[in-house]
């Protein structure tokens, strides 16, 4: 898109977002100077979008700041083509699962590498003891300039060995010539839960339910209708479950284990100016988010400065520091008793929670009267925390050799210190039988990353401009960890290992990897006509075995803008650029190909080994071939932009396991035996539908999104499918396809259970071995994208963001006990959808007849608990009112604005019995973790 810049003989000019307009004395003529967008493709190249051949998408800053998101990586989904992310869990500051153009493997990396200001950062959960984090939280998105995806071949190649599952760089904000401009903006408010989840029982239902499941089973309780067992629960001389005596508690779970109001707030300070010769910009924030469970939040604090100093017309000295340090509190998931997850579906509403003086209540020998814990007073008197300390720094020199050819070096070190507290409280919960239990964890991380450029450019003749990159770079990761565990406290106040006088355990680990590579490009532009890039890269990886460590990677890409070739000069079709590019990239793995030891047995006190690796030298990369073609669109002036892609990216050498008989010590080994391919359309549309000549006026612009993705096994060792659960990796089929019997629904002449014999359709079973399983879909969407929408008027601002996603499915995978129809439900209450059982009276339920000990397997893994992902969001709204310079004169501010933000206001659901939230389809299951957030606030930004 460009920017006009009217250059009048008198009068003010001024900035309003892409536009400069002036106000003019009197009329005059004007100049317009187009200037091209530029966008970021690696090694800290600017192209702008005219020399384009590869898959690129930006997002500017301007729609990541004041976002209430704790990591800028989540405000990809719905921005950008080819870019699936989903949150496996609700947890501030927890990981979020990103995929570029699919799943570029199995077993190995399927997460892009992140890149800032030129050079690579860790990225991912790095901690050990939690359930989940994020070091891209202890990023802080108002610090972000822009964040570019980088898709195909030829604009990620140069990154080799890494950049098979893509590259996504993030563009911090620098300083520009002029006096100093501070900013400082602060937001506040509250989260709730994005998506409703399944309510729990209440007292009156569980007894009914209760009650019905025992009338059911006469066998076992001896009780001839529903009203004999009913009044039974109640009588203390038959009390056949023995609850009788709690029958004055009716405790709502959800309500204890979650806050009232689970509160956010962040604020940020920046300063940045300077002249030609030295541009800096500074900035320090802060940034705390709740969830809505006790005992969950995020907290962090950031700053940094990037400064660029001219010493001579030769010499730039860059240098960039950001420090972090973040706090996080995080609960248990999956089936750990200490999950408030578990707690809400599984405790008794008869479980007590205090005692009447207050107090917790921790029931009898450390159980409720169910059997399970008192999580919301684990809530309290656990604790499960990780402080993490990042400082980066980078440092770089461009020096002007000759005119044309220029050298850069940069040296990026990034420290990263994580340490954990895991503290099981003596009085109740999993520390009560060991007298308190705490494990501490300390995590050192120290990477570097250098890099060493030489830039030639030159021209023949006006229209020729060539570009010629030589690079050399090496990265290198140092781990260290060590932790300890101790158990018997004497008061659960003391939570320090030195006053848990029982060692329970030590260990420690250390692992250093590195790899290095040599890369040259070539770039040809004829007149922002016809472009062409080649690029080679040879990396060498240390865990690999010699002859192994190196591998070749390359891409070829090519553009060509027919519309300045046959109708130049015209107004309505600016732009009609033809690109395409093929290459081979490399994927990084974590397998070794040596035959090791393990030596962390102990054999009666004597140290004692084990097999640990088989000798593989031929082990290799991953290699991913991708092939995009496209066509860019620019209509009127550019004001609408389209653009329309095809790719095709095929991973080759997959790492599997070989299985081997136990007899030779070792249950398998890694070997490339395999292929993978994903493919699929792109299409993207910006468009300035109203943009008026006076500021103030009415102005409507719009963007959209659509991907698709087909991801396919095409071979995998010995043809052989490989079943793993509820999923399977079989040729033809998308990676860890659901494999599962079909749910049939509920016979109405008796209330079985009923499955498809065939796996498919047609006839069915009440006998679930008797049914087949076939293949029932895959976790990864089919067709995603956004839509965004921006209105201004007079000094009202209205933006909003809507995402979508169809063809995931999402598996609830502790429906077994929480729709358990009898099997558990009289311990472990579950779901109120279990209500919705059959009965003579109601021969169309859902669930089957609720029978004690179960109801014909009807809770085991079928697709009655597998649903569709398929959702509708509004992932942001934004209203504004600006106060500009006129309304405050005299007052040493140039603009100040407020403004309200929803975030994920509204998700509509098509599987109307999806129980979870649908962000959470790529994790594939719910594993009864936290459920991602929805936020309301308020904030303001003031500028002077």
């Amino acid at each position: 898109m460009n920017v006009k810049l009217r250059v009048l003989s008198a009068g003010a000019l001024f900035f309003l977002g892409q536009v400069a307009y002036a106000q003019k004395a009197k009329k005059d003529t004007a100049r317009a100077t187009e200037i091209d967008e530029v966008v970021m493709v690696g090694f800290g190249q600017k192209k702008s979008v005219k020399e384009v051949t590869g898959s690129v998408s930006t997002v500017k800053g301007e729609k990541l700041n004041d976002l209430p998101v704790a990591s800028p990586d989540k405000a990809l989904m719905g921005r950008v083509t080819g870019v699936q992310t989903g949150a496996a869990s609700g947890q501030p500051g927890g990981i979020v699962n990103i995929r570029v153009r699919g799943n570029t493997s199995v077993n190995g990396n399927n997460s892009p590498i992140f890149i800032v200001d030129g050079v690579r950062i860790a990225s991912g959960d790095l901690t050990s003891l939690n359930t989940t984090s994020n070091i891209l939280a202890n990023l802080s998105s108002d610090d972000i300039e822009s964040m570019t995806v980088l898709k195909d071949a030829v604009s990620t190649s140069l990154y080799g060995a890494d950049a098979g599952a893509g590259v996504i760089i993030i563009t911090t904000k620098s300083g520009k010539s002029g006096k100093p401009r501070f900013q400082f903006s602060s937001n506040f408010g509250v989260n709730k839960t994005a998506f409703k989840l399944p309510n729990s029982l209440t007292k009156d239902q569980w007894h009914g339910l209760a009650a019905q499941t025992m009338a059911n089973t006469p066998a076992a309780f001896g009780y001839g209708s529903y009203q004999e067992a009913y009044d039974a629960l109640f009588d203390p001389d038959q009390d056949p479950l023995g609850y009788a005596a709690y029958g004055n508690v009716n405790t709502n779970w959800q309500k204890e284990l979650t806050r009232n109001s689970a509160n956010q707030n962040e604020t940020n300070f920046s300063v940045s100016g300077g002249s030609d010769k030295f541009k800096y910009y500074s900035s320090i924030g802060m940034f705390n988010q709740e969830s809505v469970y006790k005992g969950s939040d995020f907290k962090r604090v950031n700053a940094s400065t990037k400064i660029e100093y001219k010493a001579t017309d030769r010499l730039t000295i860059n240098t960039d520091f950001q420090f972090s340090n973040s706090k996080m509190r995080t609960l248990n998931d999956g089936g750990d008793f200490a999950n408030p997850l578990i707690a809400q579906y599984f405790n008794l509403p008869v479980d007590p929670v205090r005692n009447p003086d207050g107090s917790w209540y921790y029931g009898v020998n450390n159980s409720l009267p169910s059997g399970n814990f008192n999580v919301a007073a684990l809530q309290d008197i656990n604790s499960r925390k990780a402080n993490t300390s990042r400082v980066f720094a980078n440092l770089g020199v461009t020096y002007k050799i000759l005119d044309g050819l220029v050298y850069r070096m940069n040296f990026a070190p990034e420290y990263i210190n994580v340490e954990e507290d895991v503290y099981l409280s003596p009085l109740h919960g999993d520390g009560y039988s060991a007298k308190g239990d705490l494990t501490s964890n300390a995590r050192r991380f120290f990477n570097f990353n250098i890099q060493n450029i030489l830039e030639y450019s030159f021209r023949i003749g006006d229209k020729n401009k060539f570009v010629a990159r030589a690079i050399q770079e090496a990265y290198k990761s140092d781990m260290r960890a060590i932790n300890a565990e101790g158990q018997v406290v004497a008061l659960s106040s003391l939570q320090t290992l030195d006053s848990f006088v029982k060692p329970v355990a030590a260990g420690g680990t250390k692992t250093i990897t590195s790899r290095s590579g040599y890369a040259g490009q070539v770039n040809y532009n004829y007149d922002n006509i016809v472009n062409l890039d080649l690029s080679y890269r040879r990396d060498a990886m240390s865990n690999f075995f010699p002859g192994q460590k190196g591998g070749n990677f390359y891409s070829a890409g090519a553009s060509v803008d027919l519309a300045r070739i046959f109708i130049p000069d015209n107004d309505y079709l600016t732009l009609l650029k033809l690109r395409s590019s093929y290459g081979k990239l490399g994927n990084q793995i974590s397998a070794s190909p040596y035959a090791t030891y393990s030596y962390g047995i102990n054999y009666n006190n004597n140290a004692g080994a084990s097999f640990g690796g088989f000798y593989n030298p031929g082990l290799k990369w991953e290699t991913v071939k991708p092939f995009n073609v496209g066509v860019d669109i620019g209509l009127l002036k550019d004001r609408v932009s389209l653009t329309a892609e095809y790719y095709n990216k095929q991973t080759e050498d997959l790492i599997f396991t070989v299985p081997l008989s136990l007899s030779q010590g070792i249950s398998g080994y890694t070997d490339n035996i395999g292929t993978l391919v994903n493919k699929g359309f792109e299409f993207s549309i910006n468009a300035d539908i109203l943009k008026p000549e006076n500021p103030k006026g009415f102005a409507l612009s719009m963007d959209a999104n659509l991907s698709t993705l087909n991801n396919e096994l095409t071979k995998i060792y010995g043809g052989k499918d490989i079943i793993s659960g509820a999923t399977i990796l079989k040729e033809g089929e998308s990676i860890n396809s659901w494999y599962m019997r079909k749910w049939a629904g509920v016979d109405p002449n008796n209330g079985d259970p009923l499955w498809y014999v065939n796996g498919v359709d047609g006839e069915t079973t009440n006998n679930y071995n008797k049914a087949q399983r076939a293949v029932q879909g895959n976790r990864l969407a089919k067709y995603f994208g956004g839509v965004g929408i921006k209105m201004s008027y007079q000094n009202f601002t209205v933006s909003a963001q809507g995402t979508y996603s169809f063809g995931g499915k999402v598996y609830d995978d502790w429906a077994i006990y929480t729709m358990s129809d009898g099997q558990y439900s009289l311990f472990y209450p579950g779901y109120e959808d279990q209500l919705d059982y059959w009965t003579p009276n109601n021969t169309n339920a859902l669930n089957p007849k609720p029978i004690y000990g179960g109801n014909k397997l009807a809770n085991r893994t079928s697709t009655r608990f597998l649903y569709k992902a398929d959702y509708l969001r509004l992932a942001n709204l934004k209203i504004a009112y600006t106060f500009d310079s006129s309304f405050l004169k005299g007052t040493n501010l140039n603009k100040v604005t407020v403004y309200v933000m929803g975030n994920n206001l509204w998700t509509h659901a098509y599987d109307k019995n999806l129980r979870y939230d649908p962000d959470i389809a790529l994790a594939g299951t719910t594993n009864l973790n936290l459920p991602p957030l929805k936020s309301y606030l308020v904030g303001f930004n003031v500028e002077f």
